[in-house]
């Protein structure tokens, strides 16, 4: 082979590799299942991934099936005995749901069903299938096709038939079925290692078609996309079979391990193997698209190179690995929330003031001075009041911009304003800046005329370019409210609205006044930072305590919308956006339905600076972590809220499968500390979750969650209930479960009974004085007479009930317990255990954590982790030990963990810590 013929191989492989490692950042990953993760399976070594009809994933494991509900899964255990000493007894092969919340499992035992009520697995078809089920499969008609090594069965409901397809030979590897895909509603496709075969399931009638391709080795798995079937090889191989010529053809040959499973969504095909993580291929462009491996990386790079099974669900992926490590999930940055990544902004977390796009550059205000952007080649200049020699930026804390006469006008904070040419980066002084020189410059307003209008801390100011003519309006001498303008606005009825820490108050330009008379009361109390108005006239006026007031044309009808930032703005399609520390909100035009994205690529907006529309209809919203832009075109896929379990008294009561929104339990008197467990069908990080819940015949309001799937109470009175659920203000998104506590009427009885008594004690003594008229009546009663006996209620509550003494001294035993026996330092400390510890129960700790201390166990253990960790680096010990060792010597279990924990609690990573540590 020539020179040249190497060097273009080479280059094609270079361009490969990077094309490859370019798209690595497309997904972040997490793990779910281990020891390290939020949610832990009860088996970890997971086999197969199902995806059910409510949205709900399923794993398979060793010795488990386990559904996860976000921060915790359900799990299923096989009621038969575990012979033998393999670690991996009912490794399940297969899940599928025959009928709605009908759930079947394979595994190298035989066939099994759920039992929801009893969460266990109950073996089927003893008798015929005591040997391996390798694939499961249903048709429209509810056929159940089971894929064995023995052949394929069909169970329509009724009856159970049993096809082999080599009966000559019963061990022949034709008989082994590995995997089905459903051709149409009487026939199937069946994979075997040699091959595929079709059959019909009513005459039971079998073709085979042997794979001649020598270079695949065995058949693994397959998946069926339109008229096509993808096979994967013990080789590596993927090959296809065109089912209307019904040939075998070479597909893709890039790798050279066993390829384990397949799985497809939206032409891309996702490839797992055995010993090289996994692949997406575009169908179409019959190339990778997207690879991930092993390695050490947070959010970047697998748990394990043996990957077992993998699932594509709306973009997701879904892959659980072989050595008992859990699973992972690859979730797609959504490139509808993109962060700008231009040069510094691309690596540096940098606070976003205020932003401008200009034809040529783009202006982005911070906390310390601000930089220009020129689009056309990327170059960023940095400007700020040191590097400024005239002295004309006072302040490096920028609010606003504006372009106007081809200059840009630079709002600070305590710096007055600046005028600044971007072409020869230079300031130049002007009547305005003159006249601003040490306020708080908020924004700016270009009217009809071109006057030139701001808002500051010391008044409003106008600029007229023709005269050059500077004028200030105030409390003084406009009538304003107050003298501190925060917001200004002219509304299509050409009212000029002026906003003030003092109410609001329409100015007229004309005479320099400013009138509240034609405003109700309501709009001149609370200060307004921000005014704007909707494309249908509605007026919203954004309160300085984050209350929105909104109104029509003639402001006579207005109502609150709270707790919301006063970022906001409306996209051309009509939705409001507006602005939340903790992430954005979406509303529609009516008001009426809310859409709450939390912090999504760390967006998190900042307080002051209102959202900008450039001219291409996209959003620009300054975050505290850089400067986002929102595509409001994208389509945004809601995930509902499910209730997963009750609980009554600390213990299990019901799950999903019980719990239906249209009927309603009836509890006992004493069954009145209830806990709803819930979920989110998007498994969405749990800490971007922000939930609201609401007790109806308890609760007036909704009460906001964040990071937890759990909500208790405690002691509720006899009643009827209705526990609500859902995403934030969301209100498509409501889970609800109503229940009726039952009044005690133990006290009712013990009265009767009483009463009774009495009643019939009066008759027979009635009846006594009857018969002995003249019998002599004793001064008192005989000596042995008993007195009445006095009736004793016994409590019948076996709970604990939380008075605030009782919570503050499980609090005081909690802690002395941690800071005297050091458990921390315990790696695998449990929960119970520590309960048993201070004796309380265990679910009486879990209120504790969630209702008193307002935090999960685990982070309660690691904040004592985390003051040892800092203790010991202040003896020197970080000199001694590696950083690693040094932490399980504090109690962490993995580096991850302690990364994660120690980050939370201080702000700072270990090493920074560390380093500030020896600087000092």
């Amino acid at each position: 082979m020539s020179l040249g013929k190497h060097i273009l191989i080479l280059v094609m492989l270079f361009i490969g590799a990077f094309n490859i490692f370019a798209s690595d950042n497309d997904y972040i990953i997490y793990s779910i299942g281990n020891e390290e993760a939020n949610c832990k399976f009860e088996d970890n070594r997971v086999n197969c991934i199902y995806k059910d009809s409510d949205g709900f994933i399923w794993v398979g494991t060793g010795t488990t099936v386990e559904r996860i509900n976000g921060k915790y899964t359900s799990p299923y255990t096989f009621t038969e005995k575990q012979t033998g000493i393999t670690p991996s007894p009912f490794l399940v092969n297969a899940l599928i749901e025959n009928h709605k919340h009908d759930f079947w499992t394979g595994t190298i035992q035989g066939l099994f069903r759920i039992n929801h009520e009893k969460r266990i697995l109950e073996r089927v078809f003893t008798e015929e299938i005591n040997f391996p089920v390798q694939a499961l499969e249903k048709d429209e008609e509810n056929r159940l096709y089971i894929g064995t090594v023995n052949g394929l069965y069909i169970y329509d409901g009724k009856q159970l038939q049993h096809i082999i397809i080599d009966e000559k030979n019963i061990l022949s590897d034709n008989n082994r079925i590995l995997d089905i895909a459903i051709y149409n509603h009487n026939s199937v496709w069946l994979l075997t290692p040699n091959g595929v075969v079709i059959c019909d399931a009513k005459s039971g009638s079998l073709k085979q078609y042997r794979c001649t391709l020598s270079s695949c080795g065995q058949l693994k798995c397959l998946v069926k996309v339109d008229d096509t079937l993808y096979i994967g090889t013990e080789k590596g191989n993927i090959i296809t079979f065109n089912l209307l010529h019904l040939n075998f053809a070479p597909y893709w040959n890039e790798i050279k391990v066993p390829i384990s499973n397949l799985t497809y969504e939206k032409d891309v095909l996702g490839v797992a193997t055995s010993g090289q993580g996994i692949f997406l291929l575009s169908l179409n462009e019959r190339k990778i698209i997207y690879s991930a491996t092993y390695g050490r990386e947070t959010e970047q790079d697998l748990l394990s190179n043996n990957i077992s099974s993998i699932l594509l669900s709306q973009g997701d992926i879904w892959c659980g690995t072989g050595y008992y490590l859990g699973m992972n999930i690859l979730r797609k940055k959504n490139e509808s929330f993109k962060r700008y990544d231009k040069g510094i902004f691309k690596t540096k977390d940098i606070a976003v003031r205020s932003f401008l796009p200009t034809r040529e550059y783009s202006f982005i205000g911070t906390r310390e001075g601000f930089y220009y952007v020129h689009e056309a080649t990327g170059k960023i200049q940095y400007i700020d009041v040191r590097g400024d020699k005239t002295g004309n930026l006072r302040s490096n804390l920028i609010f606003s911009f504006h372009e106007y006469e081809g200059d840009i006008l630079v709002g600070t904070c305590g710096g007055g304003l600046s005028a600044f040419t971007p072409q020869t980066a230079t300031f130049k002084e002007t009547p305005l800046t003159r006249a601003c020189v040490s306020n708080d410059i908020f924004m700016f307003l270009e009217d009809e005329n071109g006057k030139l209008w701001l808002a500051t801390s010391d008044g409003l100011y106008s600029y007229d370019r023709q005269t050059q003519a500077v004028r200030e309006y105030n409390a003084s001498n406009s009538g304003m409210p107050g003298n501190i303008v925060y917001g200004i606005y002219l509304d299509s009825a050409k009212r000029f609205w002026v906003g003030t820490d003092k109410g609001l108050a329409v100015f007229d330009s004309q005479t320099g006044k400013c009138s509240q008379d034609m405003l109700p009361e309501i709009y001149c109390k609370e200060a307004i930072r921000y005014i704007y108005e909707g494309r249908d006239g509605t007026l919203f006026f954004c309160q300085l305590n984050n209350r929105l007031l909104v109104a029509d044309q003639s402001l006579n009808h207005f109502h609150h919308l709270s707790p919301l930032c006063p970022n906001f703005i409306q996209d051309d399609q009509g939705f409001y956006w507006l602005g939340q520390w903790d992430g954005l909100l979406r509303v529609d035009e009516g008001l009426n339905r809310y859409t709450f994205f939390p912090s999504i690529n760390d967006l998190n907006t900042n307080a002051g600076p209102p959202i900008l529309k450039d001219k291409n209809g996209m959003l620009w919203i300054c975050g505290m972590k850089g400067l986002f832009i929102v595509n409001p075109r994208a389509d945004f896929i809601p995930s509902p809220v499910q209730i997963t379990e009750m609980q009554i008294n600390g213990n299990f009561y019901a799950d999903d499968y019980k719990l239906k929104p249209d009927s309603t339990l009836y509890l006992k008197s004493n069954e009145n500390t209830i806990t709803f467990r819930f979920a989110s069908l998007g498994y969405e990080k749990p800490e971007l979750i922000k939930y609201e819940y609401m007790l109806q015949g308890k609760d007036s309001t909704w009460t906001v969650l964040t990071n937890e799937d759990k909500v208790s109470y405690f002691d509720l009175p006899a009643g009827e209930y209705v526990f609500q659920i859902r995403k934030f203000l969301d209100s498509d998104s409501i889970d609800q479960v109503s229940f009726k506590i039952r009044t005690n009427r133990s006290w009712m009885a013990y009265a009767g009974i009483i009463i009774i008594i009495v009643i019939v004690s009066l008759f027979v003594f009635k009846n006594k004085k009857t018969v002995s008229v003249n019998a002599t009546v004793p001064d008192k009663l005989p000596e042995d007479s008993q007195p009445e006996k006095k009736v004793t209620i016994q409590p019948t509550e076996s709970y604990v009930k939380l008075s605030e003494k009782e919570a503050s001294e499980v609090i005081d035993a909690l802690k002395k317990y941690m800071q005297k026996q050091q458990a921390y330092l315990n790696v695998d400390l449990k929960q119970s255990e520590v309960a048993v510890a201070i004796g309380y129960p265990t679910y009486l700790l879990s209120a504790i954590f969630t209702h008193y201390l307002k935090m999960g166990y685990y982070d309660f253990v690691n904040s004592y982790r985390v003051e040892q960790f800092k203790q010991s680096v202040s003896e020197g010990k970080h000199k001694k030990y590696t950083l690693v060792t040094l932490a399980e010597k504090c109690g962490f279990k993995s580096k991850a963990s302690f990364f994660r924990a120690f980050k939370k609690f201080t702000g700072t990573t270990p090493n920074e810590y560390i380093q500030q540590f020896d600087k000092e």
